[in-house]
């Protein structure tokens, strides 16, 4: 009876243990997606990156990384756990154009497409009169961030047809390690709506300014 009672005992303690360990596997591989809140964002905007472990539930640790869009290595950049229903988010803000991709924890892990975002720089655009004479000459000024000391801008104009033509480009110059300045001068002869621009390069998308229009008085 003794006997008995103890080989009980020991299938109970091996059915308490493969079920503990059952418990604490990782769920099997499946498909995780990964999905950016827009395919571009300007400077210091936040996106969000939001997924799903396929056949997960709860807890399952995911872990994002990131690629700069001139780099080849990949970084990490956070991890987050799946809710009740296999979903996951990520806030990021990014500083340069960027590529994403997410690994769920499972046996074996799971990765991700690559999820690029495209990051513009901040452009701002102030002039000195907006109500000039026919002929006087108006100051054009502004930032860029982050910092692109010794990268042109383009100070462009609107069109009859909505296009837009360059009528005088800028240096961009040190304004410290955050931003890069800029400015120039030139007559203003007609009413028109101008832009500040500066081009797509290796890291970053194009970047715009607000519009600024000018009514010659």
């Amino acid at each position: 009876m003794r006997i008995r009672l103890i080989a009980a005992a020991a299938i109970a303690l091996l059915l308490v243990i493969a079920a503990t360990s059952q418990a604490q596997k990782p769920p099997k591989a499946g498909s995780v997606t990964l999905t950016a809140s827009a395919a571009s964002v300007t400077y210091s905007t936040p996106v969000t990156l939001t997924g799903k472990v396929k056949g997960a539930k709860a807890g399952v640790v995911v872990s994002l990384e990131r690629r700069a869009a001139d780099a080849t290595a990949f970084v990490p950049a956070g991890t987050a756990t799946t809710d009740g229903t296999g979903s996951y988010t990520f806030t990021q803000r990014p500083a340069k154009s960027s590529v994403f991709r997410a690994t769920a924890a499972t046996t074996p892990p799971a990765t991700s497409a690559d999820t690029p975002v495209a990051v513009a720089p901040l452009v701002g655009l102030k002039v000195s009169d907006a109500t000039p004479r026919k002929g006087q000459r108006v100051r054009f000024s502004g930032t860029v961030r982050p910092q692109h000391d010794g990268t042109r801008v383009a100070i462009q104009r609107k069109k009859a047809d909505g296009t837009w033509a360059t009528v005088k480009t800028a240096v961009l110059r040190d304004a410290g390690s955050a931003f890069s300045r800029y400015s120039k001068r030139f007559r203003i002869r007609r009413t028109g709506t101008y832009r500040t621009v500066i081009a797509a390069h290796a890291d970053h998308a194009e970047g715009v300014s607000r519009e600024r229009a000018l009514t010659v008085g």
